[in-house]
């Protein structure tokens, strides 16, 4: 099943714009080092990060009352576990999507992994200070 969704959605995901949300904003590549994005790691005492979303569970497109109550069950589960997030952003650089997302300060990757298959996403991006961002297939 994995290689299916991964040939469907390798070259959206490989090729969609992430953003995370902060003053200034941050634009994240698949692949290449950020220093901004490190920096913003390195301030808030994290080494690890992932950008996830809820929005439009296993790549099917849902309305968006179904997309933003998702997304506050993620924010729910993101306090329980007592990590702290900043809003983020992925969508398509043609834009014809786009998705909420957040970017999870200090989670581990079992954990990023563990909410990916629990809000049925497809993929989520795994940050890594001095590495360049890459997709995760939970």
């Amino acid at each position: 099943m994995l290689n299916k969704i991964y040939l469907e959605f390798s070259d959206i995901y490989q090729n969609a714009k992430y953003e995370v949300l902060s003053c200034p904003q941050i634009v994240i590549a698949i692949g290449e080092n950020n220093e901004h994005l490190d920096k913003l790691l390195m301030r808030n005492g994290a080494q690890t990060a992932a950008l996830l979303t809820a929005w439009n569970p296993e790549g099917k497109k849902v309305s968006q009352q179904e997309n933003l109550k998702a997304m506050e069950s993620l924010e729910l589960a993101l306090n329980e576990m007592k990590l702290p997030f900043l809003p983020g952003m992925g969508s398509d650089p043609k834009g014809a999507w786009k998705e909420e997302s957040y970017l999870i300060l200090g989670i581990a990757l079992d954990q990023a992994e563990s909410l990916g298959r629990q809000f049925q996403q497809n993929a989520f991006v795994w940050i890594e200070i001095g590495h360049g961002p890459r997709l995760i297939w939970p």
